[in-house]
């Protein structure tokens, strides 16, 4: 006699529908989120290679004026002021276009420039929904400003730096103050 056995478990061939929905939500939600963190780690590799370059420029602008006092030639300062920073430094990075009468045409995100004609050095923002400024002017919430401005005892209280002030040094200052948020800015 042969024995026949026979199985009380059906077989199963595949995924039924709902569990193919699960994962589906599963994956979908992972997703969303890791690309929710992909984007708040590209605005923060953003803001530090920002303010790693104008740290860099602050401290090329330490090293100028430290030779220039070791020197004795502080008066020669003058030069720098309202110059271009990246002048400064040995090698520009690859992100800088360049010096230009005005703003480039059609420059990219992410990228510096030298404007002639106002004297700044000018950053604009690839993040914008991140970064906001104290500007009046709400075309330049993309763009974060910065000149190099004296340092100086106003002896005639003009509240300007002239011939007639005590240069002391030099500093990178940004012409609007403006801030990285953690959390997307709502346009006004």
């Amino acid at each position: 006699m042969a024995s026949h056995k026979t199985s009380l478990l059906p077989q199963q061939s595949g995924f039924s529908l709902l569990e193919l929905l699960i994962v589906i939500i599963i994956i979908s939600a992972l997703l969303g989120f890791a690309i929710e963190r992909l984007l708040k780690l590209q605005v923060q590799a953003e803001r530090s290679a920002m303010q790693s370059l104008i740290g860099t420029l602050q401290s090329s602008i330490a090293l100028t004026i430290s030779e220039h006092i070791a020197k004795d030639r502080i008066p020669e300062l003058k030069k720098f002021i309202n110059s271009n920073p990246m002048a400064l430094l040995a090698n520009t990075p690859v992100n800088y276009l360049g010096s230009f009468k005005n703003r480039p045409e059609s420059p990219e995100p992410a990228n510096w420039w030298y404007e002639q004609n106002s004297q700044t050095l000018v950053y604009f923002v690839l993040n914008q929904e991140y970064f906001s400024t104290d500007s009046k002017d709400p075309g330049q919430n993309r763009l974060a400003k910065f000149k190099i401005m004296a340092v100086y005892d106003d002896n005639n209280s003009n509240g300007r730096f002239d011939r007639n002030d005590t240069l002391k040094g030099l500093r990178l200052s940004p012409l609007a103050q403006y801030q990285w948020s953690s959390q997307a800015i709502e346009p006004d």
